[in-house]
């Protein structure tokens, strides 16, 4: 379950997913603050990692790290190792404020793409709200199994997609003719067509 209260945060810490601060706390390194907005949660070793989006960013728009690739357009979203490093090695909690907790949590609802895309889209899933209950716990983290699975699943399906329409795209050049083509494969026209289009341009 989560804490009532934001707790402190070091880099080394274990990162339990039964030992979360709420999510909206506000925390600081000495120098910026920040908003936690969210966790990143690996189901199978069960730990949640703080996700945070600083004031600072805020303050001066979308694309403020180089680093954030995640969401061209968007506010950085931050993890431990961004903001607690060499000079801030803690986070400490810091006062509430409402308006700029709404405006980071706003943030985070307006990013255009997927957190994790690029590096962890087959290991972690996004945690958005607190869970109150060991069985809302247990709960999330059988959805973030299943959710996994099926990322794993779309991505074996696009691959094998791709290659069945490159296959079809071989048979149409070798027979010629793209009506000899579905007529061997037993296929539209059109999907003969739009299998050629698809293709990727030969060097």
């Amino acid at each position: 379950m989560n804490a009532t209260t934001a707790r402190v945060i070091t880099e080394d810490d274990r990162f339990s997913i039964q030992d979360r601060s709420p999510i909206g706390s506000r925390y600081t390194d000495g120098d910026e603050e920040f908003t936690l907005v969210a966790y990143s949660v690996d189901p199978h070793g069960q730990t949640a990692f703080p996700l945070f989006i600083a004031d600072a960013d805020i303050a001066a728009g979308p694309n403020t790290h180089w680093y954030d690739q995640a969401a061209k357009g968007s506010i950085a979203l931050l993890e431990v190792s961004d903001v607690v490093g060499i000079g801030s090695e803690v986070l400490h909690p810091a006062s509430p404020d409402q308006e700029r907790t709404d405006a980071a949590l706003a943030a985070l609802a307006s990013r255009e793409e997927h957190a994790f895309r690029d590096t962890s889209d087959f290991s972690r899933v996004m945690l958005h709200g607190d869970l109150s209950t060991e069985e809302e716990v247990a709960a999330f983290l059988a959805y973030a199994k299943a959710e996994l699975e099926l990322r794993v699943a779309q991505r074996q399906l696009e691959m094998a997609s791709r290659e069945r329409s490159e296959l079809i795209a071989r048979v149409a050049d070798l027979t010629g003719s793209q009506r000899r083509a579905a007529r061997v494969l037993g296929l539209n026209q059109s999907t003969i067509s739009r299998a050629l289009r698809e293709r990727p341009e030969r060097p």
